[in-house]
Parts: structure tokens; sequence; C-alpha cells
């Protein structure tokens, strides 16, 4: 632990309170007590505190009253809520105003301290990316400013040029000397880029662990209390499974869209036809999809795992969003001039208003809430990196209730980079 984690218990049961003191002693964190909420305002004034454990019920006010001063006075702080219960909803009620989670009574000095270590551990990696975050703000914000002043000295060297042209021969090995400069700074751009991919992906596979514990522990409680379980229980863990599915997706996107552009571009000669036969066969589409695809496909040269990617993506959203009782999906192309190939796949879907058909493409930008379609908002981001790794594009042509066509222009020839 490189630093001592401090901790606000606020309760007004001394057993309570006590015990909790020595547990997190005992682990290296300090910590304070408070009994009412007003003396916890208090502490709360005089110092920062990195985690706060309150109890939903104290002689002067709610838990959840408490909740809104503590955030106004440090907004990083992590607060648990400590509950009877009796009191779950208010419990619920107080992570939807900002607590992190809760505990219930009789507490659990396991359970208590998981909860604790895994919060400051998150909201550690949280400040780490903050300042890593502001950082290449500031790296990039030097760049710019840079850039401008060499854009300035450039502009009085054309100047000077006009004006002096038995100088010109020095003119143009400074202005030679400029475009290095702004050469250098675009790959430190680049590379600042590249170390920002590759915080996502370790921060990617960080979370991972969690996941699988939370997993693990749910399917250890659903095994040990099989024979009790019962009604508002048993929904508790079945909407805690599809938590972690959801958060594990999540984190599978996230690693495949720091995949994309991490490594080199390895050519091969593609025959679509058969690139694309093979992907639909893999799908195992159900009856009520039909699929039509052209004939006389050409061959590129290209990068086959990144391209049957943005493929798979674009086949797997036209079934999704696609309400039809027979859904259609149509895959074409057509020559794009002479360097390049635009594909096409188009749907009978639910159509996409045209005000979106730019955001869509953005990282985590849903249309529709999870209830109604599943998906973490990261496939067409990955598509259009993917596409940019290529050397092409995408683009969307679509209105509501009118289906889709995506298009994906790539060069007939992919240079490996």
């Amino acid at each position: 632990m490189n630093r001592k984690e401090s901790i606000l218990i606020v309760d007004d049961d001394e057993s309570s309170y006590r015990s909790l003191t020595l547990i997190f002693g005992r682990k290296g964190y300090g910590t304070e007590t408070a009994r009412t909420g007003r003396e916890a305002i208090e502490k709360a004034q005089r110092r920062f505190f990195n985690l706060a454990l309150l109890d939903i019920k104290l002689p002067d006010m709610d838990g959840v009253e408490l909740l809104a001063p503590l955030k106004h006075l440090h907004p990083d702080m992590v607060v648990i809520m400590v509950t009877a219960y009796a009191s779950t909803k208010t419990a619920i009620q107080a992570l939807n105003e900002g607590a992190l989670a809760y505990i219930t009574k009789p507490l659990d000095m396991d359970e208590v301290l998981a909860t604790v270590q895994q919060a400051l551990e998150n909201q550690a990696l949280v400040e780490e990316k903050r300042l890593a975050q502001e950082a290449l703000q500031e790296a990039r914000q030097e760049l710019e400013r840079r850039v401008e002043e060499r854009t300035a000295e450039l502009a009085r060297a054309t100047e000077q040029l006009k004006l002096e042209l038995a100088e010109r021969k020095q003119a143009e090995e400074a202005l030679s000397l400029a475009h290095m400069e702004l050469k250098k700074k675009a790959a430190d751009l680049e590379l600042a880029n590249e170390e920002l991919s590759q915080y996502n992906f370790v921060v990617a596979h960080i979370l991972k662990a969690p996941l699988r514990a939370i997993r693990n522990y749910a399917d250890f409680l659903r095994e040990d209390l099989r024979a009790i379980l019962h009604g508002d229980q048993e929904t508790y863990l079945e909407g805690l499974d599809r938590a972690v599915a959801q958060g594990v997706e999540l984190v599978d996107d996230l690693l495949e869209f720091s995949r994309v552009g991490r490594s080199s571009v390895p050519t091969q000669t593609i025959d679509l036809g058969i690139l694309l036969q093979e992907l639909i066969a893999s799908l195992a589409l159900s009856p009520d999809v039909e699929v039509v695809m052209g004939h006389d496909w050409p061959t590129l040269d290209t990068d086959p795992t990144l391209l049957r990617q943005i493929l798979q993506i674009l086949i797997r959203n036209a079934i999704k969003f696609n309400h039809s009782s027979r859904k259609r999906v149509e895959i074409a192309w057509l020559p794009a001039g002479e360097q390049s190939y635009e594909l096409f796949v188009r749907d009978n879907g639910i159509g996409i208003d045209p005000r979106y058909h730019e955001i869509i493409f953005g990282v985590f930008e849903r249309l529709h809430a999870r209830e109604e379609y599943e998906g973490t908002g990261l496939g067409l981001a990955i598509v259009k990196k993917a596409a940019s790794k290529l050397g092409g594009s995408v683009r969307v042509e679509s209105r509501i209730g009118e289906g889709s066509t995506f298009f994906v222009a790539l060069p007939k020839t992919q240079r490996e980079t």
C-alpha cells in the first residue's frame, strides 16, 4: 500500500464502529468516527476522507440526507451505505444519489473489508487515469503551442522569401527543417495516443479479475444457499449475473477496441466471396434470417482478420436491430474509383435517424437503452477504427423504419504498416 487511505465511519452503534475501527486499523487504514450526521460533516470540512461508511439510521438525520453534503465537500469520496434488511430500499435510493454500494447488517467483516478494499482500489485507478489524462492533455497543448509557433515562423519565412530573393536558399533550408520538426511532433503525438491505447488495454485486463471474482462469489452463494433461496434473493443473484456478464462484455469490447491499430497489418490476397461464405457459415444464423450475396466478388490485398471483424459486426447489427418477421441482409460491392472498392451491408431493420449518422461511430454511443438492445456501444467504433487501419472509411445511409446500408470503402491493395 503506497499511501494510507482514510476512512470515516458514521454510526451511532458503539459496538459497530469500534469493531470497524479495529478491523480497518489492522489493515493499515486510518479511521475516524462520527456518531451523528452533523459530526460527520464537521470532520469532512476539516479534512479529506477517501471513503465514508454511513449508517442509514442516525440520531439527527437520515444517512441518505448526509450523502449530499459529504459528496459536495469531497466529490471524489467513495460512499458505502450500511443498512438493516428493512431499509434496503433506502440504500438503493442512496445508490441513485451517488453511493457506490451498500452493506447489510449484521456486518460480515470479510464482506466489509472486501467491499472497502475494492472501492479504494477502483478510486486509485480512477485517480491514476485522471492524472494520465491531464498529463496527456498538457502534452497535447504544448504540442499545439509549438506547432502554432512553428507555423508563425514559417509565415514570416515565406514573407522574407518574397522580399529577399537573395536569401532564397537559406529560407528553403529553414522551411525543410520546420517540416522535419512538424513530422517529429506528429510522431510524438502518435506515440502519446499509442500509450493511451496501451493504458486502456492494461486497465481492461485489470478489470477482468474483479469481475471474475464477483461471478465466482455469486456462484458460491447460489450453491451454498440453493435450498433456501426464494423470490427476491434469486432475482438479486440473477441481476448480479447479468451485470457481471455486461461488465465482461464491455471489458472484452474495450480490449478489442484497444487491439485494433496496436499491431502491424499483415496483408494477404483475399477472395471476398470465399471470406463472406465462411463468415456467414460460422455465424450459425437463425432460420428467420435471409442473407443475399452479390456475385463475381473481387480480391483484395488486405488484413483478413480486420476485414472479417468489420463484416461480422455489420452483419450482426443488421440482424440485432431488426424487428421484421423475415430479416433480410444484403451484402454486395461497388467500384470506388480506380484504386478502391466499396463493400456494403444493407438490411430491412429499424433504421437510423440521419441526425445520428455521424455520432453512432463514436465510442460508447448508443441510440437505444440496453433493455431494448444488448451491446456496449463499441461495435461501430471498432468498425471505424479497423477500416481506418486498413486505409479506408465507413459511412451509413438510413432513415427510421427504412432499414440501413453501411458502406466500407477499402483500397484494392493495402500497404503493410
